[in-house]
């Protein structure tokens, strides 16, 4: 079985779901990807996923998964990295920082038909908050991780990430 990197973004039309929220294999099997490469992969893709989707928006978050594991294997693999983990959630935030410039402007979230139109402000709010505060809040607030692990994650210090959340609930406070 042939596994390929799916295409960019801007090759898909509006609405086209066919590789959006599905297991997507990276890599043909032999060609390059160790089976520990791949298991860690496996082991920290729908984190990763929902982690880039809280920066980018759904609809890019595939896109910047995929850029950052190109890169990763392409330096070595993630077999050489003591924690995994963090890199790739570093990566990610900085390719979701990328991405975004790359693009000019924050994507709002699309929203699901379930929330109110409450929710639905909050979270356009959220979505409008830079990267790194955006990143913060959605560790500590919707991903449940500690001041320090979500330090560890982000690459920064856990003084950092209480600034990045002050400013965001201080942003979040004028704006709702």
């Amino acid at each position: 079985m042939v596994w390929r990197v799916y295409g960019t973004h801007s090759q898909s039309r509006v609405g086209d779901r066919r590789h959006r929220l599905q297991p997507f294999p990276l890599f043909e099997r032999g060609q390059g990807m160790e089976a520990t490469d791949e298991s860690i992969y496996n082991k920290h893709r729908d984190d990763l996923i929902r982690y880039a989707a809280a920066l980018v928006g759904s609809d890019l978050a595939e896109d910047v998964l995929s850029r950052v594991m190109v890169r990763a294997l392409g330096r070595g693999g993630l077999t050489r990295l003591d924690e995994p983990r963090p890199y790739l959630f570093k990566a990610v935030l900085n390719e979701a920082r990328s991405a975004l410039r790359r693009r000019d402007a924050v994507p709002l979230a699309r929203h699901p038909h379930h929330l109110d139109s409450h929710d639905i402000e909050v979270l356009d709010a959220v979505m409008r908050l830079p990267a790194r505060q955006r990143a913060a809040v959605y560790l500590v607030y919707w991903g449940g991780e500690t001041i320090e692990r979500t330090a560890t994650l982000m690459g920064t210090a856990p003084g950092t990430v209480k600034r990045y959340l002050h400013l965001a609930r201080q942003r979040l406070k004028g704006t709702l």
